[in-house]
């Protein structure tokens, strides 16, 4: 009896969910005793060390993202996705933590799933972020500046040309002015700020609210140029 009463109380709290041995506890002090009784009839699985799951079936990593309860900020390309209406299609989720036993539950579970989870461990998340259907997604502006830092350039302008009606500038300027590309001295508003003035040129008309500039930085100029080129195919 005690231990279906456990059983129910669990998919109470923690259907489609990932949990600790500890969130169980608070179920019942007995928890790891019923966990290994309840794992050996699959009515629970366990992830990794002090991590379970209630079998659920999840529609994509998505459904699974939303039910989850752990703390966790979709971020970079995969953010990019959201507010680009999936510009780009990857099959990689980026995601960012702040507990390294959920990081290794998460990229695990992922396994164990067939999916592909890229997380990020922080003491505290570096990145702007908000709610959204129930996800906690890097904001538009700090996801483009994210993007441009690793050359992704036609995620962050593809946000940046579908978004320019929520996109807060000054918010943009401001996180991008003190944010290098990888692996260069270019901060990451030169490149903003160049693409910005060749989507006006291209498109004929003064859509973002700056003055013509240039980038003197090759490689990067090259793929901002390709990354417009894109964006306006399709703008």
């Amino acid at each position: 009896m005690y231990l279906e009463s456990f059983r129910a109380a669990l998919a109470r709290s923690w259907s489609g969910s990932l949990f600790r041995v500890r969130d169980a506890e608070r179920v019942h002090p007995r928890a790891k005793e019923y966990l290994h009784r309840l794992s050996k009839s699959g009515v629970v699985r366990r992830i990794s060390w002090g991590w379970y799951y209630i079998p659920e079936s999840y529609r994509d990593p998505w459904d699974f993202l939303a039910k989850d309860k752990g703390f966790k900020v979709v971020i970079k390309q995969t953010a990019a996705s959201i507010w680009n209406y999936d510009f780009i299609h990857r099959d990689i989720y980026r995601l960012a933590v702040e507990d390294r036993s959920y990081k290794r539950a998460l990229e695990d579970f992922a396994e164990q799933m067939g999916w592909k989870f890229e997380v990020e461990y922080h003491d505290k998340v570096p990145y702007e972020y908000m709610r959204v259907d129930g996800l906690l997604i890097e904001t538009p502006e700090s996801c483009i500046v994210s993007c441009i830092s690793e050359w992704s350039f036609t995620d962050a302008l593809a946000v940046l040309y579908f978004r320019r009606n929520e996109v807060d500038f000054k918010k943009l300027r401001r996180m991008a002015r003190w944010k290098r590309i990888s692996r260069t001295d270019i901060r990451a508003w030169i490149a903003i700020k160049y693409g910005c003035s060749l989507l006006n040129r291209k498109l004929g008309r003064q859509i973002f609210k700056v003055k013509p500039t240039s980038l003197k930085h090759d490689d990067i100029r090259e793929l901002v140029n390709e990354a417009v080129e894109k964006v306006i195919e399709f703008a």
